[in-house]
């Protein structure tokens, strides 16, 4: 009886193993990031969808609803880094999206490189030499003796660059009137780039207005359209219809492209491009799995602008649903969805603009840490303990991100330790109504997390790039650079809740209560491909997805 059953185990896990072995890789991977796209959009907008875009992948795919980031640092250079290598700051290094350098007593940008030059601009140029870990593009690569290719494109330079990675054949990013790359990946845009730069498209906009896609009585769940805390820049204002022309109403200016990107017409620009990179690349198409990823970057500028409770977020969720659908459809015209794997998540969430919750609820505990405001207390605080400063010394070098970089000179010059003053300028930071915690940079080393904010903070703390403070916010306050609109990077669950939903061959569909994050997509998609995780990885195989 015991050999007729272990022969009957054998026989299964035999075929158990012909099935995965024999089971076809997709053609095309497309991993698509919504910046600043929260997972309670789905949710609060769903009935405002059509069948082609959210709601089809929330149908088909394996939907993880409990999907947070387990960093501190919600920013767009941190989540995007998390989504390609699978792993946190505190070793991709890419721990914020700015941060400052004594040693140089120089500013370093996520994906900033003074020896990469520009291709296709004459500025702008960009490159992964930051980031310190390989991403599922870079083992795919490896994987495939370079057959496949992996192509990322995105508004934004650090989104395309921290998903593409270091090996990938083509990244590009929006740069005014075009799209551009770097001399890292290229010595010259293609010619299907320089042909879609030439086209005109992105000027096309001028003039044109963003007006309301759906009836009046949808927007009566938002907030009110005229909110005189929802940011104005770019001559957009703060009422539909937002005239797309910039500053200057009579000619193009740059402020007309960041005033572009402030609409869902940054997305369709997007979207054209990606269509032109599937068609001229042949993706998914040459009998090797590519991977595409897509980085939308108005959901974001929109967002800063007027907020997760506006009008024009919910319309933007809805314009882009349609985009998605118009893109899906492109790709089982072109493919075959059958062939596809799709992956749809967000590098960030964002916080409620406080002077709305403050409108509801007056004294509710919510407001802006103003920029100058820190500044002037951390010298006050540091000049109160350990005397006056010369009238052009400064105890601070930087804030940028949540770190507080001392200014080392001045500290020698007072014959203190760089811990000393960090210790205690750490301990008056903690008093500030405003702060949750703060911790010296030895603190951080040695910090064993005791609370889920101190776990999401030592995710985001880099030894060599950390400034010498590094603090939390409290729940509903924000970082300070304007007096509207609203921002993100705090470890709250409004900042770090975002979708995770995977859509595909060999893929289960339904909806997930597990506990996930977007750092087990690159995880994930390796295990379904059986290629090599990324270096450092730590997130995990979402088995429940997998037939």
């Amino acid at each position: 009886m015991l050999r007729i059953f272990l022969v009957i185990l054998s026989l299964i896990v035999f075929l158990f193993s012909q099935t995965t072995l024999t089971a076809p890789s997709p053609q095309l991977i497309v991993v698509i990031s919504l910046d600043q796209f929260r997972y309670d959009y789905l949710t609060r907008f769903r009935e405002h969808f059509g069948d082609g875009g959210f709601k089809f992948l929330l149908e088909k795919g394996a939907n993880f609803a409990n999907a947070t980031y387990k960093h501190a640092l919600n920013m767009t250079g941190p989540g995007h880094a998390v989504i390609s290598t699978g792993c946190y700051g505190n070793q991709n290094g890419i721990f914020a999206n700015n941060w400052f350098d004594p040693a140089t007593r120089q500013d370093v940008y996520c994906v900033g490189d003074k020896n990469a030059r520009p291709i296709g601009s004459v500025y702008g140029a960009a490159s992964p030499s930051n980031l310190m870990m390989t991403t599922f593009g870079d083992e795919l690569r490896l994987s495939s003796n370079f057959r496949s290719k992996v192509i990322s494109i995105s508004n934004k330079d650090r989104a395309a660059v921290l998903m593409g990675g270091k090996l990938a054949n083509g990244v590009y990013w929006m740069m005014d009137s075009v799209f551009m790359t770097s001399n890292h990946y290229m010595d010259r845009l293609p010619q299907w780039v320089e042909g879609f730069n030439s086209s005109g498209l992105m000027n096309s906009y001028f003039g044109k207005k963003w007006e309301k896609s759906l009836s009046e009585e949808a927007y009566a769940m938002m907030d009110m359209d005229d909110a005189p805390y929802e940011g104005s820049s770019n001559g957009l204002g703060r009422t539909f219809p937002h005239r797309i022309t910039g500053d200057d109403t009579a000619r193009i200016t740059r402020s007309y492209y960041y005033a572009l990107l402030t609409t869902p017409y940054g997305s369709e620009v997007l979207a054209a491009f990606a269509k032109e990179a599937i068609k001229a690349e042949e993706l998914g198409k040459r009998g090797v799995t590519d991977l595409f990823c897509i980085g939308f970057s108005s959901t974001d500028y929109v967002g800063h602008t007027f907020g997760p409770h506006s009008q024009e977020v919910l319309d933007m969720a809805v314009r882009m649903d349609k985009i998605l659908a118009d893109l899906f459809a492109f790709l089982h015209a072109e493919i075959g969805l059958s062939n596809c794997l799709v992956v749809l998540t967000s590098d960030h969430g964002v916080a409620p603009i406080p002077e709305y919750v403050l409108a509801h609820h007056q004294n509710a505990p919510a407001g802006r840490e103003m920029q100058e405001e820190l500044l002037n207390f951390c010298s006050a605080a540091l000049t109160k303990k350990f005397g006056k400063l010369r009238k052009e010394d400064s105890w601070i070098d930087r804030i940028v991100d949540n770190n507080v970089y001392l200014n080392r000179t001045v500290i020698a010059r007072k014959k203190l330790m760089v811990d000393e003053v960090a210790t205690v300028l750490a301990g008056s930071l903690r008093e500030r109504k405003e702060v949750a915690t703060a911790f010296s940079h030895r603190a951080m080393a040695e910090l064993f997390p005791s609370t889920p904010v101190e776990h999401r903070m030592k995710r985001s703390f880099h030894r060599e790039r950390s400034g010498d403070v590094f603090y939390a916010l409290k729940p509903l306050f924000i970082e300070g650079y304007a007096t509207t609109g609203t921002t993100h990077g705090e470890p709250y669950d409004y900042d770090a809740h975002v979708p995770v939903i995977i859509f595909g061959g060999g893929i289960r569909p339904g909806t997930y209560a597990t506990e996930a994050s977007p750092a087990d997509i690159a995880p994930t998609l390796s295990a379904l491909l059986g290629i090599s995780f990324p270096a450092g990885r730590e997130g995990m195989v979402l088995e429940e997805a997998l037939k």
